[in-house]
């Protein structure tokens, strides 16, 4: 028989809660809270997908099935009729317009369609909201004001522009005042498109800097924050384009500072972040003011590029984890039945950013830095257990209670050029160039000579003759092929180590009516070896095997065997270590009483 429906569910998801990280925590008694739903319920290792990439894995637990029917099989995936790399947080639409990322069903519809409240906070890969009749305020893949993914500016007197991922902006004071153009997006002036902008205005005094930015003015020393500035663009196109941003001073004198994205506005948004439209704007007044709505509002590239310090880093973090905090508050103070999702992702940044000061053979381990700025990742995560307390004293006996997340995490401290490989192997051919140029987006390839290449965080394609745009391997040859570069990466070494723990064939891997888009071999990469950012967007230059010397130097992208997730419950779940995530979806549905979507993998729950 069915256990008995609850007239409540609720999903709280941590991007990134790694299950050994937790089992280290849980015995040192750093997750008391865990600790008690783990004592009265369940806690077990997930198998995340293959690959163990964020847009995968939380597709896979929000649909209960596989890339081969959901159809996400990599954050970077080839672009429609060409071999240009593009996201794949949404999938383009008429005109370039955004459309959802995927269409198969979710536990968040199956619940909206019995006709129960349904609410998701940011889910990742959300945008344009597609959960039908969810209340929905969309999380990883939400663009700044100009569809982007978002991108700072550095003001600087000193800028040289090298090296960095933002735009680095000269100034120039004189009379210890300067005005600056931030710019927005493009505005029709005269028949031509140009950016529009509103004017930042800066003066120095009295060891400040004061500023006016949209009508508001405030004044900052050196490692303050501003708080979130309105910001109204006028593109003649209609209604101004609101905005919000955050100042942040990096040095005085000579001047460095920090402009964040452009985030859509809450209160008035310009694109669809929230459904019904409108919920956004009740957030806005929930929190008592604006909020970060980009996908990924950490500034991961800021930090990492060098422009923004560790503690301002930390200092964003807080401040992004106490809005998902109030967010979750007022979703709480009026969860009366049906199903409730929030999403904490900040546990992913922090990881990423911080396994340089966790792990001691990483090349830019720092032991004074370790001291100074303490364990950082342990205590992020000591902070998720207090608001799995926060839940579990809000929830009730009336409520199924699951935590859980997409992967967990591992450290990241040598990379791996699988283009540079393959142009080695002779498997890739380039065009004559310039051998300091890394060639990304594929721009130096001779498609005429190229045999297979790679994109993406561990996908390699062939180039099949009638499937690509200028394929050259026969259908009937291509078998073979993958086999042969999957025996040789997996034989590949780098010194006495060993880089790639297993090539996945995708027959192997995904089942459905979607499976033939997948790449046609998933390399899965052994701890602590990782894709290059290079290749990842199609780059061909530079060394097979680097050092990894940033920031970014903890990582999920390797072989999914390495990197399982978490899942926490207060029910006794018929579940062992390394159960499959896709039985998640099917397991909310059952805890509400509702029959999971056909596709979707069996529940968790016991039968008895």
């Amino acid at each position: 028989m069915s256990p008995k429906p609850f007239r409540k569910a609720l999903v709280l998801g941590i991007d990134g809660l790694d299950p050994g990280l937790c089992r280290r925590l849980l015995a040192a008694g750093r997750l008391p809270h865990l600790a008690r739903l783990a004592s009265g319920g369940r806690f077990v290792s997930l198998a995340t997908s293959n690959p163990a990439q964020s847009p995968v894995a939380w597709t896979s637990l929000a649909t209960g099935t596989n890339p081969g029917r959901h159809g996400i099989f990599d954050f970077i995936v080839r672009a429609p009729g060409t071999y240009l790399p593009r996201l794949s947080l949404t999938r383009p639409g008429p005109g370039g317009a955004p459309l959802p990322a995927y269409d198969c069903e979710t536990f968040f519809e199956v619940a909206a369609k019995a006709g129960l409240p349904t609410t998701a906070v940011r889910w990742p890969v959300s945008y344009p909201p597609a959960f039908g009749g969810a209340t929905v305020l969309s999380g990883l893949g939400a663009p700044d004001v100009k569809g982007r993914l978002g991108n700072y500016v550095q003001y600087a007197e000193e800028a040289d522009g090298q090296g960095g991922r933002g735009r680095f902006v000269p100034v120039r004071f004189v009379d210890g005042k300067a005005t600056l153009a931030v710019e927005g997006p493009m505005a029709v002036v005269a028949g031509r498109k140009t950016p529009a902008v509103v004017p930042l205005a800066l003066a120095r005094q009295d060891g400040r800097l004061d500023y006016t930015l949209g009508g508001q003015s405030g004044s900052l020393g050196p490692g303050q924050w501003s708080p979130y500035l309105s910001v109204r663009f006028e593109t003649g196109q209609g209604s101004p384009v609101a905005g919000v941003t955050r100042l942040w001073l990096g040095r005085l004198e000579p001047l460095e500072l920090y402009l964040g994205p452009i985030q859509i506005d809450p209160a008035a948004p310009c694109l669809p972040i929230a459904a019904p439209a409108g919920y956004a704007a009740e957030l806005t007044d929930a929190l008592g003011g604006p909020y970060s709505t980009l996908g990924m509002p950490e500034e991961t590239k800021g930090l990492t590029d060098g422009v923004m310090t560790d503690e301002a880093f930390l200092a964003l973090c807080d401040d992004v984890t106490r809005e998902r905090e109030a967010m979750l508050d007022f979703e709480l103070g009026r969860f009366r039945e049906g199903l409730l999702s929030v999403v904490f992702d900040t546990s992913d940044r922090i990881q990423h950013c911080f396994w340089r000061l966790a792990d001691q053979t990483h090349p830019l381990y720092d032991a004074a830095e370790a001291a100074r700025l303490g364990p950082v990742i342990d205590d992020h995560l000591a902070r998720m257990d207090a608001v799995v307390g926060k839940v579990i004293d809000a929830a009730g006996d009336d409520t199924a209670l699951f935590v859980c997340s997409d992967h967990g995490f591992c450290s990241y401290t040598r990379s791996i050029s699988l283009n540079a490989w393959l142009v080695r192997q002779g498997y890739m051919k380039l065009k004559p160039h310039d051998s300091t140029d890394s060639g990304e987006l594929f721009r130096h390839v001779d498609w005429s000579a190229t045999r297979a290449f790679a994109l993406g965080f561990g996908s390699v394609c062939l180039n099949v003759a009638g499937r690509e745009q200028q394929g050259i391997v026969p259908l009937g040859e291509a078998d073979a092929l993958a086999g042969e570069l999957a025996a040789r990466l997996t034989a590949l070494a780098d010194g006495p180590a060993s880089p790639i723990a297993a090539v996945h064939r995708r027959e192997a891997l995904y089942s459905g009516p979607l499976a033939g888009e997948a790449p046609d071999l998933i390399v899965g990469c052994r701890p602590p070896y990782r894709l290059a950012w290079t290749s990842v967007i199609g780059g061909t230059g530079g060394e097979v095997f680097a050092d990894n010397r940033q920031k970014w130097s903890g990582d999920h992208c390797v072989d999914a065997s390495f990197v399982p997730g978490s899942l926490f419950s207060n029910l006794p779940l018929a579940a062992a270590d390394g159960v499959s995530q896709t039985r998640l979806a099917a397991t909310v549905c059952r805890s509400l009483g509702l029959p999971p979507a056909a596709h979707m993998d069996d529940d968790l729950l016991s039968s008895s």
